[in-house]
């Protein structure tokens, strides 16, 4: 079969050309989504370090001023800092979502293990050999991953036992089986169908086996 040559380069085929481009393409939207990454690190230290700390001494301060404070105004005051504990339960989730403190200090099998321990002792996570160094955006796209299939396993298989296995070769391969009754599809919109165009964005893929019956497999590349 005739290849097409590229004129630009002799000696190298329009094929070859196309790849390069496309691996050149990749290498790129990586280092995008590196940099997003490490971004969001950024901001989670800082609504972490700053921005509930001073919520937090304002609580406190509150809490002292209910020490002294006259009947007519301790009512209020317990209502401002029942308001205010709440907001700073509702920033520490979003702190959460942002960028997992656990996954920075710990690294991807301990965040996804102490992800794991609020479902329940079920979950069994497990990486028989140490993974290699992993860049933001992947630690971030892997740890995501294993939030949404979870939070999946546990609307359609409720209780049901829960595996997650992490290994790595050139990749990081991540599957979660859960064994439930089956039949899961990957819809437009939901969840699991955000994380993988997520995964898209640098070269990675999902894939869903779920026949009727169960066991359903997320997979992860």
């Amino acid at each position: 079969m005739w290849r097409k040559r590229n004129r630009d380069k002799p000696g190298v085929t329009s094929e070859q050309t196309q790849a390069e481009k496309i691996a050149e393409l990749t290498k790129s939207r990586r280092a995008i989504a590196d940099a997003y990454e490490v971004e969001r690190s950024r901001i989670e230290r800082d609504l972490h370090d700053g921005t509930q700390q001073y919520l937090v001494a304002a609580s406190i301060k509150l809490g002292e001023a209910l020490l002294d404070a006259p009947p007519e105004v301790d009512e209020l005051i317990r209502a401002a800092q029942q308001d205010l504990n709440d907001g700073l339960d509702a920033l520490r989730k979003t702190v959460h979502g942002i960028h997992p403190q656990v996954l920075a200090d710990r690294g991807l099998v301990a965040a996804v293990k102490d992800m794991a321990a609020g479902y329940g002792p079920h979950v069994l996570v497990s990486a028989p050999h140490p993974l290699p160094q992993l860049s933001p955006s992947v630690l971030a796209a892997g740890y995501f991953f294993c939030a949404e299939a979870l939070t999946n396993s546990a609307k359609h298989a409720p209780g049901a036992d829960v595996s997650v296995l992490l290994i790595a070769d050139e990749h990081l391969h991540i599957t979660v089986v859960d064994q439930g009754p089956g039949g899961i599809r990957l819809k437009p919109g939901a969840g699991l169908a955000g994380m993988r165009d997520r995964l898209d964005a640098f070269g990675g893929w999902l894939e869903i086996t779920s026949p009727e019956g169960g066991p359903t497999s997320v997979s992860a590349r």
